[in-house]
């Protein structure tokens, strides 16, 4: 008698959390899925994360989900964390509280573009120029230069010489700007004799 109402407890519990499970009930049960669409990704892979689990986009790809769902009243946050040098990415409605499945997660890639112009009466070396970080040797002679990485729509540059070269003095004219659809190719480095003291 005492074994067969162990049983039937036991089956009562077993349906009570079976019952919570399919219920979505439980304090651990993540049941949010949270996804949406890329647009741009023309070339290379696109990881994103969203403080549960990343995936990994290959090119082409138009939609995405990750893998892990986010608990009900949950925050996430979309983040890019790695993609192709030669594009810029940038996320919209990428964070929220889990009350629903998220679909328009928008992660939307554009082309970056070069920067670059050209270069008057370099007659000597050490000529170079920078752009933030970004650093670029201007050897004898030459008469047009371009920036080693490539910058995305909206994003500002500022071309500035960084070393000078030997006897000259060299200034930029139009090197400052918002980087468009298109490649930057109007900055103007022009290199003069100094003045014998």
């Amino acid at each position: 008698m005492k074994t067969l109402t162990l049983i039937s407890r036991a089956a009562i519990v077993l349906a009570s959390v079976t019952g919570l499970a399919a219920c979505g009930g439980g304090s651990n049960v993540s049941n949010i899925s949270v996804g949406g669409t890329v647009t741009g990704l023309t070339i290379g892979t696109l990881t994103l994360n969203n403080g549960y689990s990343s995936v990994t986009l290959p090119t082409n790809t138009s939609t995405f989900n990750f893998t892990a769902r986010v608990p009900t009243g949950y925050g996430f946050l979309t983040v890019v964390t790695a993609n192709s040098p030669d594009l810029t990415c940038r996320v919209t409605n990428g964070s929220g509280v889990a009350s629903a499945d998220v679909t328009n997660v928008l992660v939307a890639c554009v082309p970056n573009q070069t920067l670059g112009g050209s270069v008057y009466n370099l007659t000597a070396s050490g000529l170079v120029l920078a752009n933030g970080s970004d650093t670029v040797a201007v050897p004898v002679n030459t008469g047009t230069f371009v920036m080693p990485t490539k910058i995305g729509d909206g994003f500002a540059y500022g071309v500035t010489v960084l070393t000078q070269p030997t006897g000259l003095n060299c200034t930029v004219a139009n090197g400052v700007g918002t980087m468009s659809t298109t490649n930057v190719s109007n900055v103007a480095v022009t290199c003069v004799a100094k003045p014998v003291v």
